[in-house]
């Protein structure tokens, strides 16, 4: 019996025992928790104040720019205007649109056709956009009719007008050439401008053909030795340029009383350059002249 009692009153302390140092702790965390939230509230109070303190010091602006200095006013004004810029350029990136691509097409070909042949190669070099709107079809045909003539406007070439005007550009250069050839009488030149073939021929003003190369150069040189510098100014030039075969033709007046000429010159292209293989020279009758040849016929 007395162990039995003793057992019981032993289980009985454990347990009380356990409750007390449960309740001990209980209480510890509860006092350390009221602790934490009266710093916390202590710091929101003087932060609170603080920012009191901070509101009530602080300078206020309502009224606007109107009541800023000039300074202020300027930096607003640039502010502004970077702000706009910054806004049209995220526009522009976000759309991939550009001031070019906004144009109507009619527009940018007819303000392409107010540049020359470098600076519209120079715009195309420039970036993709540029190289895009320099390239266009349109704004070639417009150069090409400004620079040589309209009266090829039917004319569909096979790779477009720029390849077109490039050809006609250099057959155009290669006639010049035989001008200046002829300026300086240089022999040597004359005949690597002419293609050595049996079928080249040349009609002087004279009207004396030459058939064949032996026979072409050996007009020129008789023309050299026997004639002195002459001058010509060339004018009216009419080009047309097929793949392997272009003809130019063109009025010349030089400085000696026999009257403006009307030219023809052929070339065709070999080995990567143009060659002259027919001239064509006859004396340009005005209409008096005409009937004096009538009567005398």
């Amino acid at each position: 019996m007395e162990i039995i009692t003793s057992t019981f009153f032993s289980s009985q302390f454990l347990i009380a025992a356990i409750f007390t140092i449960f309740s001990l702790l209980l209480a510890v965390r509860t006092a350390r928790s009221t602790k934490s939230t009266k710093q916390s509230d202590g710091a929101t109070s003087a932060t609170s104040a603080t920012a009191r303190k901070k509101s009530c010091n602080c300078t206020c602006s309502c009224n606007g720019p109107a009541a800023a200095s000039a300074a202020e006013r300027e930096m607003l004004e640039v502010g502004r205007h970077a702000a706009t810029a910054a806004a049209a350029v995220v526009a522009e990136r976000g759309s991939g649109a550009s001031m070019m691509e906004q144009l109507v097409p009619e527009i940018t070909t007819h303000a392409l056709s107010y540049l020359d042949y470098p600076s519209l190669c120079r715009l195309s070099m420039t970036n993709s956009l540029m190289r895009k709107a320099a390239n266009d079809d349109n704004a070639w045909k417009a150069l090409y009719h400004k620079d040589f003539t309209l009266e090829q406007d039917s004319v569909i070439p096979v790779n477009g007008w720029k390849a077109y005007y490039a050809a006609t550009r250099a057959v155009v250069n290669v006639n010049a050439e035989f001008f200046n050839i002829i300026r300086e009488r240089s022999l040597p030149a004359m005949s690597r401008f002419w293609l050595n073939a049996d079928y080249v021929k040349c009609i002087h003003a004279s009207g004396e053909l030459f058939s064949g190369y032996n026979s072409v150069i050996q007009s020129w040189q008789i023309a050299f030795n026997w004639e002195q510098g002459v001058d010509f100014q060339v004018q009216d030039v009419r080009a047309r340029v097929l793949t392997d075969i272009a003809w130019v033709t063109m009025k010349t007046y030089i400085d000696i009383d026999t009257g403006p000429f009307n030219m023809t010159n052929v070339f065709e292209f070999h080995n990567g350059r143009w060659y002259m293989v027919h001239h064509h020279s006859s004396v340009m009758l005005v209409d008096g002249e005409v009937e004096q040849q009538v009567v005398h016929g």
